[in-house]
Protein backbone atom coordinates (compact mmCIF):
# COMPACT_ATOMS: atom_id res chain seq x y z
CA UNK A 1 0.00 0.00 0.00
CA UNK A 2 2.52 2.43 1.15
CA UNK A 3 4.78 1.93 -2.48
CA UNK A 4 1.79 2.43 -4.32
CA UNK A 5 0.96 5.48 -2.97
CA UNK A 6 4.80 6.85 -2.98
CA UNK A 7 4.32 5.97 -6.83
CA UNK A 8 1.29 7.61 -7.32
CA UNK A 9 2.50 10.34 -5.81
CA UNK A 10 5.61 10.66 -7.91
CA UNK A 11 4.05 9.96 -10.92
CA UNK A 12 1.65 13.25 -10.24
CA UNK A 13 4.70 15.15 -9.15
CA UNK A 14 6.39 13.98 -13.12
CA UNK A 15 2.94 14.79 -14.69
CA UNK A 16 3.06 18.16 -12.89
CA UNK A 17 6.76 18.93 -13.75
CA UNK A 18 6.30 17.93 -17.46
CA UNK A 19 2.84 20.34 -17.98
CA UNK A 20 5.30 23.39 -16.13
CA UNK A 21 7.97 23.03 -17.77
CA UNK A 22 8.54 20.70 -20.33
CA UNK A 23 5.33 21.24 -22.48
CA UNK A 24 5.68 22.67 -26.29
CA UNK A 25 3.73 26.39 -25.54
CA UNK A 26 3.35 29.19 -28.22
CA UNK A 27 5.31 31.71 -28.64
CA UNK A 28 4.88 35.36 -28.38
CA UNK A 29 6.92 38.08 -30.50
CA UNK A 30 6.99 41.79 -28.95
CA UNK A 31 9.12 44.44 -28.79
CA UNK A 32 10.52 45.82 -25.27
CA UNK A 33 12.51 48.68 -24.20
CA UNK A 34 16.22 47.58 -22.23
CA UNK A 35 15.91 49.22 -18.78
CA UNK A 36 19.17 48.30 -17.11
CA UNK A 37 22.42 46.17 -18.65
CA UNK A 38 23.92 44.64 -15.82
CA UNK A 39 27.59 42.59 -15.59
CA UNK A 40 28.05 39.68 -14.11
CA UNK A 41 31.43 38.87 -13.50
CA UNK A 42 33.07 34.68 -14.00
CA UNK A 43 32.78 32.62 -10.83
CA UNK A 44 32.68 29.53 -10.20
CA UNK A 45 29.47 27.31 -8.54
CA UNK A 46 30.44 24.57 -5.90
CA UNK A 47 28.42 21.00 -6.05
CA UNK A 48 28.38 19.76 -2.76
CA UNK A 49 27.99 16.10 -2.31
CA UNK A 50 25.01 15.11 -0.44
CA UNK A 51 23.72 11.52 1.28
CA UNK A 52 25.14 8.53 2.74
CA UNK A 53 27.09 7.28 -0.11
CA UNK A 54 29.32 10.61 -0.59
CA UNK A 55 32.68 8.52 0.75
CA UNK A 56 35.48 10.82 0.25
CA UNK A 57 34.35 13.18 -3.17
CA UNK A 58 35.76 16.38 -2.72
CA UNK A 59 33.05 19.22 -4.17
CA UNK A 60 32.82 20.16 -7.51
CA UNK A 61 33.63 23.33 -8.98
CA UNK A 62 31.54 24.75 -12.01
CA UNK A 63 32.93 27.32 -13.50
CA UNK A 64 30.28 30.25 -14.60
CA UNK A 65 30.54 32.39 -17.44
CA UNK A 66 30.58 35.97 -17.66
CA UNK A 67 27.58 37.70 -18.66
CA UNK A 68 25.19 40.56 -18.81
CA UNK A 69 21.60 40.47 -17.51
CA UNK A 70 19.47 42.97 -19.20
CA UNK A 71 16.46 43.96 -17.75
CA UNK A 72 13.48 44.44 -20.22
CA UNK A 73 9.90 45.94 -20.04
CA UNK A 74 8.02 44.10 -22.55
CA UNK A 75 5.33 45.57 -24.50
CA UNK A 76 1.83 44.35 -22.98
CA UNK A 77 3.51 42.15 -20.36
CA UNK A 78 3.01 44.31 -16.82
CA UNK A 79 6.45 42.64 -14.93
CA UNK A 80 9.53 43.25 -16.43
CA UNK A 81 11.29 40.60 -17.83
CA UNK A 82 15.23 40.01 -17.32
CA UNK A 83 17.10 37.71 -19.70
CA UNK A 84 20.95 37.11 -19.58
CA UNK A 85 23.26 36.89 -22.10
CA UNK A 86 27.41 36.40 -23.09
CA UNK A 87 29.04 39.24 -23.38
CA UNK A 88 29.72 38.81 -27.62
CA UNK A 89 26.07 38.85 -28.19
CA UNK A 90 25.57 41.48 -25.41
CA UNK A 91 27.84 43.99 -27.37
CA UNK A 92 24.65 44.80 -29.82
CA UNK A 93 22.47 45.87 -27.05
CA UNK A 94 22.53 48.90 -24.73
CA UNK A 95 20.16 50.53 -22.06
CA UNK A 96 17.31 52.23 -23.62
CA UNK A 97 17.13 50.31 -26.99
CA UNK A 98 14.67 49.04 -28.63
CA UNK A 99 14.60 45.16 -28.89
CA UNK A 100 12.27 42.61 -30.06
CA UNK A 101 11.84 39.45 -28.39
CA UNK A 102 10.65 35.93 -28.46
CA UNK A 103 9.12 34.46 -25.05
CA UNK A 104 7.15 32.08 -23.22
CA UNK A 105 5.16 31.92 -20.47
CA UNK A 106 5.73 29.12 -18.87
CA UNK A 107 4.22 28.08 -14.90
CA UNK A 108 0.48 27.34 -13.88
CA UNK A 109 -1.71 29.86 -14.05
CA UNK A 110 -3.23 30.97 -10.40
CA UNK A 111 -0.25 29.92 -8.10
CA UNK A 112 2.95 30.41 -10.46
CA UNK A 113 4.25 31.63 -13.61
CA UNK A 114 7.47 33.05 -15.35
CA UNK A 115 8.19 34.71 -19.03
CA UNK A 116 11.56 33.06 -19.79
CA UNK A 117 12.94 34.95 -23.32
CA UNK A 118 13.93 32.61 -26.28
CA UNK A 119 15.52 35.57 -28.53
CA UNK A 120 16.11 38.94 -28.34
CA UNK A 121 17.03 41.03 -31.36
CA UNK A 122 17.83 44.81 -32.12
CA UNK A 123 14.93 46.31 -33.75
CA UNK A 124 15.76 47.83 -37.25
CA UNK A 125 14.76 51.64 -37.02
CA UNK A 126 12.77 54.07 -35.54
Amino acid sequence: MGLTLLAVALAIFAALLWFVLVRRVPEATAAATIIAKTFRPAGTYTQQMVGADRAFRAPTEIPVAETYAFDLAVDGLAEPVRVSLNTVKSREFESGQRVQVRYVRRGLAPFWGRVMVVEMLPLAGP
